[in-house]
């Protein structure tokens, strides 16, 4: 099987000169070949907006490689003990290949894995010279890895839950894992297909195989496949709705890397084609190229960066919070209920729910909405801290998410 599954690379020109965004928003991260046409993806590269700015930032050593623990701190050496895939299964040049990778903002680190791996490590970004760190508590695939490229994960991002999520190719894992200090890895299991889905099944050998996952402001996950197809995933439910597939864009054109440009549109690069980006709009699936100050573009794998889709709160897609809302307060929490307002929602059944910021789901309420109307949960039992709340649809989609404090 051809390497042209699994990829990872960035160079992007002035893509949104004209958008207004702080320094950090800025920064776009990759993995490239070691020179421009590359498909053995080891260099991490990080650039700017304006196209000036091109840098790398680390290249994983052949052999003997230093790594830090993540719990520890202590130095670690590397001798590709935690190959997991036999290398004549996967389309890989060499070990240190990478196909996925996420941007955590807030610790300023860039998780990745292995192609033939089974680790979670992060560069750590905030010295003057990055650091790589591996999680070594726990297994990123704790599973038995399949015969092919069906096991490999090629897709990774940093959802608005402050979680990270990596999938594997054939969808059958489906793993969340923590940022902070203390990594805790879960593999939530098989990515299920909506009611909806028909004959655009997500469990399609190939055809939903490759391309990268973005994230919204509401909690969801939206998986680009290769072949130019968008579904849309809650990652409490692992339900995955069928969204369509991308137009004006060539066939040819596999799409191997996303990431987020502004509220409902996303640049997409594929690991064979140097022709352009393109720049997909979340509402319309209209795709168009990025124009470019040069003949061609580094071919890509995966981007990363920190933007969310749909940050206004108003998720197209959905349809149900393009003219309507919901609150919920008090905020902190001081009393023993939390009372959640709908304003102009959608006829239908809902689902609250109050999840830890880990994931793990500890109260859940099912609603019947009509219009506007304010429902109360209690939260007497619920200790102090940092909590998700979520609204899910009838269709298992989640349609808010905001996080609450509890400190009563």
């Amino acid at each position: 099987m051809k390497n042209k599954f699994l990829p990872v690379t960035i160079f992007i020109f002035g893509l949104f000169a004209a958008t207004n965004v702080d320094a950090q928003s800025r920064k776009f991260f990759a993995v490239t070949g070691e020179q421009f046409g590359s498909t053995n993806w080891i260099s991490f590269r990080q650039l700017d907006l304006d196209g000036k700015t091109l840098k790398t930032l680390y290249v994983p050593a052949e052999s003997n490689e230093l790594v830090y623990d993540a719990e520890s701190r202590s130095q670690l050496i590397n001798l590709d003990a935690n190959a997991a895939v036999p290398k004549e299964a996967c389309g890989c040049l060499n070990s240190r290949m990478v196909a996925a990778i996420a941007y955590d903002a807030v610790n300023n680190r860039l998780y990745y894995t292995q192609m033939l791996g089974n680790q979670l490590r992060y560069l750590d970004l905030n010295g003057a010279q990055p650091k790589s760190y591996a999680v070594t508590s726990q297994l990123l695939k704790n599973f038995a890895a399949k015969q092919g490229e069906g096991s490999v994960i090629t897709r990774m991002v940093i959802a608005s839950d402050g979680n990270g999520y990596a999938l594997t190719n054939d969808n059958e894992h489906l793993i969340r894992f923590t940022t902070g200090n203390k990594t805790k890895i879960t593999d939530l299991g098989k990515l299920v297909d909506a009611k909806s889905n028909g004959e655009n099944s997500i469990n399609q050998e190939f055809k939903t195989w490759g391309g990268d996952l973005i994230a919204d402001a509401n909690g969801n996950l939206y998986l680009f496949t290769m072949q130019r197809l968008i579904y849309k995933i809650n990652p409490g439910t692992k339900l995955a709705t069928f969204i369509g597939q991308i137009k004006n864009m060539p066939d040819d054109y596999s799409i191997n890397a996303a990431m987020v440009a502004d509220i409902e549109n996303v640049v997409v690069g594929s690991s064979t084609k140097t022709t352009s980006y393109y720049r997909v709009n979340l509402n319309t699936l209209e795709a168009v190229a990025i124009n470019k100050a040069a003949d061609k573009v580094y071919n890509v794998s995966d981007f990363a960066n920190e933007k969310f889709a749909f940050d206004n709160k108003s998720d197209a897609i959905a349809k149900t919070l393009v003219q309507n809302g919901v609150k919920a307060y008090p905020n902190p929490v001081t009393v023993d209920r939390l009372n959640v307002q709908f304003s102009n929602f959608k006829d239908g059944k809902y689902t609250i729910q109050l999840n830890e910021m880990q994931g793990k789901s500890i109260l859940k309420k099912e609603v019947r909405i009509k219009g506007s109307q304010t429902e109360s949960i209690t939260v007497a039992s619920v200790t102090a801290g940092m909590y998700a709340i979520n609204v899910i649809n009838d269709k298992g989609e989640i349609v808010y998410s905001n996080k609450v404090i509890v400190s009563k």
